[in-house]
């Protein structure tokens, strides 16, 4: 992983728990950890410190992961439900520090960082499924998040019209059968406490079925898969693979690869966003 061109930029991973402050320093990520603040503030405050300490005056450029609904093209966060924060403009952090600011959604700057620095790093197209509470998508190309209109939600896929109701209001999406939240409902238990090879080849057959959608649709040269679900390894992997290539045909499945930056993706994706910007047209 070649980290110096990074150097003297600054990335911040916003959760609903804590927020991540990040720099690269000696081919080194060096973060600090800060509890979110229920008033943006302090947080605001507590980013400030934080972003000049770690690079010892002005960064170079700023970076942000924040969870939605976010207008990445201005950098403005209304709300949203895990923070008490409300018409946020992350943009003036930028005006605080002197630098460049760019703003997007966390599951979208988790996915850069995994198609610049991690499993998706030889291709140039990279698409993604973030599995957790719900399920986030990404699409990398040529080292920049594809947006549409919106963001792309591709977790909301809807799968069966008929199917179980999805907390977006549809019914069949596929964070309805596969996320966290949808198993835990559907069993009474979380993913990490169900063992049975049979439940999680059922798992894999959902995902394959979105996979095989993205890839009709946008031909990824790698499908990257995130959270906590990938620590199952080929209990999920084997029966998802096999069930992809049973189900694309139009085109050859992309290799589906498990992410390799664990929590940390976040905050390097926020530094990479840093400094490569959005393509805005």
């Amino acid at each position: 992983m070649h980290l110096s061109e990074y150097e003297g930029y600054v990335g911040i991973d916003i959760g609903g728990q804590s927020i991540k402050v990040g720099t690269i320093r000696d081919g080194e990520l060096i973060t600090r950890d800060i509890e979110t603040p229920p008033d943006y503030a302090d947080a605001r405050a507590q980013m400030l410190v934080a972003a000049t300490e770690l690079v010892g005056g002005k960064p170079k450029g700023l970076g942000i992961g924040t969870p939605g609904p976010i207008d990445w093209r201005t950098g403005f966060l209304h709300w949203t439900p895990n923070i008490p924060w409300k018409n946020v403009s992350y943009p003036e952090l930028g005006e605080a520090l002197g630098c460049s600011v760019y703003v997007d959604n966390d599951a979208n700057v988790a996915g850069l960082a995994e198609a610049v620095l991690g499993a998706g790093r030889d291709y140039r197209i990279v698409a993604g499924f973030t599995l957790g509470t719900g399920i986030g998508y990404f699409v990398v190309m040529d080292g920049l998040i594809y947006h549409g209109k919106l963001d792309v939600e591709g977790g909301h896929q809807v799968l069966n019209p008929e199917g179980p109701l999805c907390g977006c209001g549809a019914r069949g999406c596929l964070e309805a059968y596969a996320s966290a939240t949808a198993i835990e409902a559907r069993t009474g238990k979380e993913p990490e406490d169900i063992d049975d090879p049979a439940f999680w080849a059922e798992i894999a057959g959902y995902l394959a079925w979105g996979i095989v959608n993205v890839t009709t649709l946008v031909c990824p040269e790698v499908f990257v898969l995130a959270g906590g679900m990938i620590k199952r390894g080929e209990t999920l992997f084997a029966p998802l693979r096999e069930k992809l290539a049973q189900m694309l045909k139009i085109v050859p499945p992309p290799p589906v690869k498990p992410a390799e930056l664990g929590h940390r993706a976040g905050v390097y994706g926020a530094i990479v966003l840093a400094k490569r910007g959005h393509k805005i047209e």
